[in-house]
């Protein structure tokens, strides 16, 4: 007991003597990726500042296991432990500071320790570490699904974005015309796992109302993107038309009643003219208007022939004459059906016909 308190009274009046010694390796800190891709090469690098004490050996770290070690008085400097077979360094590339892993699989994803210890006397060690993730990446870019190419305003666009088969599973971000959506119009899904696989899927819901301010000279640009760490990032963009009612050159949209020879009564439900338009294509109405027009101009030529033939010299009708017209509608249109001012004998047939019944006017 007696020596071993005189051993440590002797050990602390050198390190009070000689203060460099008590702190020989200095600056220790560690550069590994955080992600790799899988299959590609990675390269860990520790540095650090030994100062004038001699260098006793680096070893590295995959969690508790050493798969590396530099021992620079051994000959060769360099061991390879081959419990951690997984990892494959490429020891020409590999020294004191560097160590090269080759072709790297994803299931050496976890934390990497350098350790460094100094020779006599200071015998000083100090051991950090860093997280490095090996990545498996999406085959193709980010899917959009759900989402139409023409919306109104008022309507509710609600669509999926999803990225496929990664690890881990990606990062996703909704975008409207270039700016990030907020949470309160987003739903996360839980990721999706593959164990067969050993990979993952994630799916990202967006749902809003449309409004004017989303449409830029018509458009809106959705966009969804993909990342991965800082070694992926790709997206995929869907561009939606405003879906605005057409409007004719009459200046009325198409589902209107594009009759021009409204009357009272004209838009009546039962009127089979009114069904006809409401029900037809777009090109119906304009067709079955220049019928109806041609119709009642045939009427009204007829109208005035028969006055004509009624009128007396002086240009005035013969007031004994009996004036019988009544009036009926025609197809949804009024028309009259003209019966003659003319006398009760002898009988005729005015020459004019009623071009939609397909029947003459009969004259008495």
């Amino acid at each position: 007991m007696l020596r071993l308190c005189r051993f440590l009274i002797i050990t602390i009046g050198c390190l009070t003597t000689w203060p460099e010694l008590a702190v020989a390796l200095r600056n220790v800190n560690v550069r590994i990726p955080s992600a790799v891709k899988r299959g590609d090469n990675a390269l860990l690098i520790c540095n650090y500042d030994i100062e004038n004490d001699t260098l006793y050996a680096v070893k590295w770290y995959r969690g508790r296991r050493e798969f590396y070690r530099y021992t620079p008085k051994e000959n060769p400097a360099w061991k390879i432990f081959t419990k951690t077979n997984e990892i494959d360094v490429e020891t020409t590339k590999s020294n004191a500071s560097h160590v090269l892993l080759r072709n790297v699989p994803t299931s050496i994803s976890g934390k990497f320790a350098c350790e460094v210890s100094a020779d006599a006397p200071t015998f000083d060690t100090s051991i950090v570490a860093a997280d490095m993730e090996v990545v498996e990446l999406p085959t193709q870019r980010p899917i959009i699904t759900g989402i139409h190419s023409r919306y109104r305003l008022g309507d509710v666009i609600n669509g999926n974005c999803s990225s496929d088969y990664s690890k881990p599973a990606a990062n996703l971000t909704w975008w409207i015309n270039d700016i990030q959506v907020p949470p309160n119009f987003l739903r996360v899904y839980d990721i999706q796992r593959h164990v067969a696989e050993h990979l993952e899927s994630s799916v990202l819901e967006l749902n809003f109302v449309v409004t004017l301010h989303h449409f830029i000279k018509g458009r809106l640009k959705l966009k969804c993107s993909a990342r991965i760490h800082d070694i992926y990032a790709q997206e995929s963009e869907k561009l939606i038309e405003e879906d605005r009612p057409r409007i004719l050159a009459s200046g009325r949209s198409p589902d209107m009643n594009m009759y021009p020879f409204d009357q009272p009564g004209d838009a009546d439900e039962h009127n089979e003219l009114f069904l006809t338009h409401k029900n037809a294509d777009s090109s119906a109405p304009s067709i079955l208007s220049i019928a109806k027009l041609n119709s009642i101009l045939a009427l009204h030529l007829c109208t005035f022939l028969i006055v004509l033939r009624l009128m007396g010299p002086d240009g005035r009708v013969n007031a004994s004459q009996r004036h019988c017209v009544r009036t009926k509608r025609l197809k949804g249109v009024h028309s009259k059906e003209l019966r003659s001012l003319w006398p009760s004998t002898p009988r005729s047939n005015c020459f004019c016909k009623d071009y939609d019944e397909g029947q003459s006017v009969s004259v008495r």
